[in-house]
């Protein structure tokens, strides 16, 4: 196995591990405290745009991982749903479409652009998870291993498209590290006792 094949096969083990502890918090406890309702609408798109993707350039691994991730984001959608009364519109129809938009553009214009606008509702759904983070009372639905997860597995992609130059990887996994980054901090702050922040900007912390 050439070193290129190894850091992809490295990526999906990371990509499809993401989800395994957030999945597993779920279901076993229905517990969906601090879990913003947008990151998993943006993730089914997402997750449908990158399996799409994968098919186009015949990335294996990039397949499998985004098969297993459309499961978990559809399976928390629906306990979002039913633990938060959204409707079937409000948790499913916006990321088909958002998926419809991203497979067009992959297509028709080409990798970078995909690259380009796949980021922007990828980050902007997770700098979503990192506010509410930052403000909701309680953050026991949100796992923190699959953080951790996530901001490994952005660097392994982004030096899997360095070395093979894929352009539409690189713009996404340079920019998702960043917001990834940014709520994996959050999560531990929340988990050292930080409380969360009021409207005002105030601070409140739970240690001691």
């Amino acid at each position: 196995m050439e070193l290129v094949d190894a850091i992809a096969f490295c990526g999906a083990v990371l990509a499809a591990a993401i989800s395994v502890p957030q999945f597993a918090l779920v279901v076993r406890t229905k517990d969906t405290h601090g879990l913003a309702l947008t990151t998993w609408v943006i993730s089914l798109g997402t997750g449908i745009g990158w399996l799409a993707h994968g098919i186009k350039l015949v990335e294996a691994n990039m397949i499998w991982p985004n098969i297993w991730g459309v499961t978990v984001a559809v399976t928390i959608l629906y306990f979002l749903r039913r633990n938060g009364r959204y409707t079937s519109l409000v948790t499913v129809l916006p990321g088909l479409g958002l998926a419809g938009l991203l497979i067009g553009l992959d297509n028709f214009i080409g990798s970078a652009a995909f690259g380009i606008c796949v980021v922007v509702p990828q980050a902007y759904g997770m700098v979503r998870q990192g506010i509410a983070l930052m403000r909701a009372p309680q953050v026991s639905g949100v796992s923190i291993s699959s953080w951790v997860f996530q901001v490994l597995n952005q660097i392994v992609w982004l030096i899997w498209a360095v070395m093979t130059h894929e352009a539409g990887t690189f713009i996404a996994a340079s920019i998702s590290l960043v917001a990834a980054s940014f709520v994996l901090l959050w999560r531990i702050l929340r988990a050292c006792g930080l409380g969360p922040v009021n409207n005002g900007g105030k601070r409140h912390s739970s240690i001691g």
